[in-house]
């Protein structure tokens, strides 16, 4: 095994990223490889799992038992069956992109959730034997050591909430449920309305609309807070699902002087998660765990950005898949962020520690004068 050795309790956060996760879910079959070959979950180390909108259906994939091929294998049919071309792919681009953005200015959302949870249901049955497993169902079968955390907002309170497998508020959550209220991006899928009390109706939405589009600082948490496990016992993996770097960014969304109303709707949330995504590892590194965490981020760079709902395309897939194949290798070998090698840190978190650490030098110095 080429792979730096685990410490006791492994973390595993996976970001939301749409048809992207497929990257994740192939790169965690080299995971599965160097632990031994089988379904992570089995795994004694991995004790806590947390996901944002793809991530949850990756995470609650692996909290189910299965293998990485099998939910890599899960996007081919989300792609198929709930995610079809809203135009004929013969039209040329500029016809299909007109007519969805007609789509998303007179509805509500491109597609509905009722083929998602058609979908839902079959997999968590097919693994777990009953379609409407419930997360308290869920944490048995996981036992007193394991734990599966999915994001989703709530939007109504402008907040997230953390449906955690273990917590008795959460257990009537059925886990179909959970993946789409952490997944229902908008303009792509309604918001999930749920009673939480009775007369009570509560609307979720994309657990990446909040703060949390990158969970690991969640997972840390939970190991160091609610686990009560010391942080150099811990290994955090994070799983990023894309990266342009600024000057691709620029190119493909132009000059931002130039932006009117809808550019600036459309590209003012990339511009704030990706604030938030490097924020949360760096706060894992400097802050909850003072440097004593092995936290290993995984992210790729990306030329030009994969539409989140850029399913049932063979070329794009085929993409996927290498990219996958290629983050499975640097799994494998140890390359992985910080790192002053941009090509295993392109969200630059090795600058930017760098950056913290010398202004909080430089804070401390004038405290002392």
């Amino acid at each position: 095994m080429n792979m730096k050795p685990l410490r006791q309790n492994v973390a595993l956060a996976i970001d939301g990223g749409g048809i992207k996760g497929l990257v994740v879910a192939q790169a965690l079959i080299a995971l599965e490889e160097e632990l031994g070959g089988g379904p992570l979950i089995q795994h004694p180390q991995i004790k806590i799992l947390a996901g944002t909108s793809t991530g949850a259906i990756i995470t609650a994939g692996i909290a189910m038992g299965m293998k990485a091929a099998d939910i890599a294998s899960a996007y081919l049919r989300l792609g198929q069956e709930v995610f079809p071309p809203l135009t004929p792919p013969i039209l040329p681009k500029v016809i299909q992109q007109a007519d969805e953005f007609l789509h998303a200015l007179f509805q509500s959302s491109l597609y509905g959730n009722e083929k998602l949870i058609e979908v839902l249901k079959s997999i968590i049955e097919q693994n777990t034997g009953d379609a409407e497993l419930t997360l308290e169902q869920l944490n048995k079968r996981l036992g007193p050591d394991k734990t599966l955390i999915l994001t989703t907002v709530n939007i109504t309170e402008r907040r997230t909430r953390f449906l955690k497998s273990y917590k008795p508020d959460n257990g009537d959550w059925r886990l179909w449920e959970a993946i789409l209220a952490s997944s229902s991006a908008p303009l792509a899928l309604p918001v999930w309305p749920r009673l939480d009390a009775p007369g009570k109706r509560v609307y979720y939405t994309d657990g990446g609309v909040g703060s949390y589009g990158n969970p690991a600082y969640v997972v840390a948490q939970e190991a160091v807070v609610f686990r009560g496990c010391a942080p150099e016992d811990v290994s955090v993996l994070s799983f990023g699902t894309g990266w342009l770097n600024s000057d691709n960014f620029e190119k493909e969304n132009g000059d931002p002087t130039g932006w009117h109303g809808l550019q600036w709707a459309q590209n003012a949330p990339g511009v704030a998660l990706g604030d938030v995504v490097r924020a949360q590892s760096l706060d894992i590194i400097e802050g909850i765990g003072n440097s004593k965490f092995d936290f290993r981020r995984f992210q790729f760079a990306l030329e030009k950005d994969i539409n989140a709902d850029a399913f049932g395309d063979d070329a794009t897939y085929a993409f996927m898949k290498k990219l996958g194949d290629d983050m499975g290798d640097r799994i494998r070998n140890n390359q992985f962020a910080p790192n002053p090698d941009p090509q295993y840190d392109p969200e630059g978190l090795h600058d930017g520690l760098n950056n913290y650490r010398a202004a909080r030098k430089v804070a401390r110095n004038i405290r002392v004068k």
